[in-house]
């Protein structure tokens, strides 16, 4: 574990992966030379001795004793002090050569965090802090200590309580189009898909479904997702829909899925159309030639021909189970 011991720190941040920094052991029996190494020690202790003042190094040695196992002098820049904090963050804080703490008060770097973002927000707050709350003339490096420790622990739990929500979010998301699923399948809605369009082995097909909610058009998508030969498809549901609700809002909305340009054509059709009510979904299969410009063509000509056929199946006002009907 990373700490320190007997005011020397033994490797800073180095966990298990040898990143760290190891000073020489003066324990009997390590190192080639015993007596080599006690005389590095020793000069290594001389050297914090001089780079921190008198007046300051009891301010030092407290903080030291206090939280030996997270707090530890940096053995290359003896005059700072290492902070191994929550959420893995790893503060620097450096005494000024004079002027502590009457004129100047300590520099702060953090030299580790969870990543750069987090970096940024937890040291401008830490900065923030310092210049806020901690008053010159006095005793300041506990006192950083305590509201680093608390800004990187508010950062965490913060963090964790948003990552939390949003797999909330997925889940009750994935749960109301699981209802939806259900609801439809038990009231018999179908999806009908319309003739394929076939050019230089890529293929087009549209599906239409009437919809009435947002929940119902993710329903249809995840629905044809789930079969296996149109999950394979290199666009599998570029789509776009338009429904009135019962306050009489007009929604509509469309994707691409990957096929830049493609959804907003389908729209461009649902509105010279007046569509109202209804998705309708293309899927296509790319057969490893480019269509260029064609693929547009194609992808309108499906979906057209599927949108031409709700009058009739409005007038016959056809029921039936999940299957493709054409």
């Amino acid at each position: 574990m990373e700490g320190c011991s007997g005011g020397v720190c033994l490797f800073v941040c180095g966990g298990g992966g040898g990143g760290g920094i190891a000073l020489p052991c003066a324990q009997s029996g390590e190192g080639k030379s015993g007596g080599s190494g006690l005389f590095l020690l020793f000069l290594i202790i001389i050297i914090i001795i001089m780079a921190v003042p008198d007046d300051n190094a009891e301010e030092v040695e407290l903080l030291l004793s206090i939280s030996p196992e997270v707090v530890c002098r940096d053995p290359t820049h003896p005059s700072t002090l290492i902070f191994l904090l929550p959420f893995r963050f790893v503060l620097h804080v450096t005494l000024p050569p004079r002027g502590y703490p009457d004129v100047s008060r300590p520099s702060l770097f953090v030299a580790v965090g969870p990543n750069a973002p987090l970096v940024n927000q937890f040291s401008s707050q830490l900065n923030k802090a310092l210049r806020e709350e901690v008053p010159l003339g006095g005793p300041m490096l506990l006192h950083i200590f305590t509201l680093a420790q608390d800004i990187a622990t508010e950062l965490q739990q913060t963090r964790e309580a948003e990552a939390q929500e949003a797999q909330a979010r997925r889940e009750a998301m994935e749960s109301e189009a699981q209802l939806a699923l259900a609801a439809r399948e038990a009231s018999s809605v179908e999806v009908w898909a319309s003739d394929a369009i076939t050019d230089r082995k890529s293929k087009f097909v549209a599906h239409m479904a009437r919809v009435d909610s947002e929940a119902a058009v993710r329903e249809v998508v995840m629905h044809l997702r789930s079969q296996k030969h149109i999950a394979e498809a290199a666009h599998p549901t570029i789509y776009a829909y338009r429904f009135t609700d019962s306050a009489g809002v007009l929604h509509h909305d469309s994707d691409d899925d990957g096929e830049t340009g493609a959804s907003s054509r389908i729209m461009f059709l649902l509105e010279q159309m007046k569509v109202d009510g209804y998705v309708v979904v293309v899927t296509r299969w790319f057969g490893g030639i480019l269509l260029g410009p064609d693929r547009f063509k194609h992808i309108m000509e499906v979906a057209r021909s599927i949108l031409l056929t709700i009058p009739q199946r409005e007038k016959q006002g056809s029921l039936g189970g999940w299957q493709d009907r054409r």
